[in-house]
């Protein structure tokens, strides 16, 4: 990594301390280990817990405090959700770009500071929604008169394909960094802001304290996919050395924080009490033996980059209503991608590429992808055969782009299962023409929009090489 991120480490309640300390803690210096291994934890929300309650208690006092502070106040809740967006868009916030995790990391943590100082509550851990174990949003959240409040369009994620151990499978076997975290962003990431509704679909979600929860969850799908899967993070200074010093610590002073340095935050200044994903159960927690192998793995990193090795077009500057599903029938035919249909998964993948020219008039529906299915409508069950995947935008055209940075409008849909099911049932026989739907899926009743357009900027095929991992779990 850079030599910002291999000299120095944010050591939570030790500030910046060396690297070589840091690799002597883990090799016996009690004092310093002690602290590190007592960070505060982050639990998982679930009914029935102790811990889980008294998390909850320590943020309902910590909403409450930051909302009663003044706006001038860079920790206040106004404050706080402004670093991540307002009514017009985006501010700082890293949507749609390689820094997704590495900027929401950063802004967790400095939020976390500050709850656990306006608390007195050193040990606060913020809690995470693990909505593929626990769909619906707990009660805590529900109370009219607490903090934790907020008008919301629905608390639960109910059936959405998205949260389900299928997809999540799905996303947590690709082994590259930057296609697995285009996958988490567009699908569970932006699905959870679309179906929750009220604030949580605008971009200043913030303002719902059950952001926090979620984008923790966010946090815990890269944390579980490095960290537990033994997945490697970029270790090219482009990726590492990016800082923002937009961020406040506990008692409001101006933060600085590097994207490498965040990679090591789950292991130095907090920690996630594991809980399972899909078919991932939970681990347990790292003894000092493997936390230090952990380290040394993760500060390391590897050379990932996602390179496309083949590029096949399937359509360009294509007009869509909402809708109506759109369909396009490619000029391509299963001999085509006869090297694409049977490649082997272990080296390599196959992507659907969609790029939109811009965001939709409203966000309030989702978009289900099938292939070879020219009849495809929003209400063909992702049970299908010809279902490859979904995606949803997070935030809207009326919204603005008033901010630094644009949403994401590209999505990676990994089809290389589906492709694999139709050609072994013999619907892609050789020569038969192969086409794509796009099936816009409203989250709720109807679409607010129906006769709203939207502009394919391109869709493509793209073959991508698996990422080896550099070093066994």
């Amino acid at each position: 990594m850079s030599s910002e991120v291999t000299r120095r480490v944010f050591v939570h309640g030790l500030g910046f301390v060396g690297m070589g300390l840091v690799l002597a803690t883990l090799g016996g210096c009690e004092s310093l280990f002690k602290s590190i291994r007592e960070r505060p934890v982050r639990r998982w929300l679930r009914s029935g817990s102790p811990e889980v309650d008294a998390a909850l208690a320590i943020y309902r006092d910590a909403v409450a405090a930051m909302k009663a502070l003044p706006s001038s106040d860079p920790r206040s809740w106004h404050a706080q959700t402004a670093l991540h967006g307002t009514a017009t868009g985006f501010t700082y916030c890293q949507h749609g770009t390689n820094h997704f995790f590495s900027w929401h990391r950063a802004y967790l943590a400095y939020f976390e500071q500050i709850c656990q100082q306006l608390t007195g509550e050193k040990k606060f851990g913020l809690p995470y929604w693990n909505w593929n174990q626990n769909p619906a949003i707990l009660a805590a959240f529900t109370d009219s008169t607490s903090s934790l409040f907020n008008a919301r369009s629905n608390t639960t994620v109910g059936t959405n394909f998205a949260f389900q151990d299928a997809t999540l499978d799905t996303i947590f076997t690709d082994t590259n960094f930057f296609s697995f975290g285009s996958q988490i962003e567009g699908a569970p990431h932006n699905m959870a802001h679309g179906i929750v509704g009220g604030d949580m679909a605008n971009y200043d979600s913030p303002l719902d304290p059950v952001f926090w929860t979620h984008h923790c969850m966010v946090d815990y799908c890269w944390a579980k996919w490095n960290l537990e899967m033994a997945n490697d993070n970029p270790n090219d200074p482009a990726w590492t050395d990016p800082s923002w010093s937009h961020f406040v610590d506990r008692n409001g002073d101006p933060a600085t924080m590097t994207a490498g340095l965040t990679t090591i935050m789950p292991l130095l200044t907090y920690r996630y009490e594991s809980s399972a994903i899909g078919s991932h159960p939970a681990e347990p927690e790292a003894d000092s033996a493997t936390l230090a192998t952990l380290e040394k793995r993760v500060r390391t990193g590897a050379d990932v980059r996602f390179e496309i090795k083949k590029r096949v077009p399937v359509a360009e500057r294509a007009s869509m209503r909402v809708a109506k599903p759109f369909s396009t029938a490619t000029t391509l035919s299963a001999s085509d991608l006869a090297s694409l249909v049977e490649s082997d998964r272990a080296t390599e993948r196959v992507f659907l590429s969609v790029d939109y020219a811009s965001l939709p008039a409203t966000n309030d529906f989702f978009v289900r992808v099938f292939l070879a299915l020219p009849n495809a409508q929003p209400q063909t069950p992702t049970s299908d055969p010809h279902y490859a995947g979904s995606f949803a935008f997070f935030g809207t055209s009326a919204g603005g782009h008033g901010g630094h940075h644009h949403p994401k409008t590209n999505f990676l849909v990994d089809v290389t299962e589906t492709l694999k099911r139709l050609r072994a049932s013999g619907e892609l026989r050789a020569g038969a023409k192969i086409s794509v739907q796009l099936v816009a899926v409203p989250f709720g009743a109807r679409l607010a929009k129906p006769s709203a357009e939207l502009v394919v900027e391109r869709l493509d095929f793209i073959v991508t090489p698996v990422h080896v991992r550099s070093q066994p779990k």
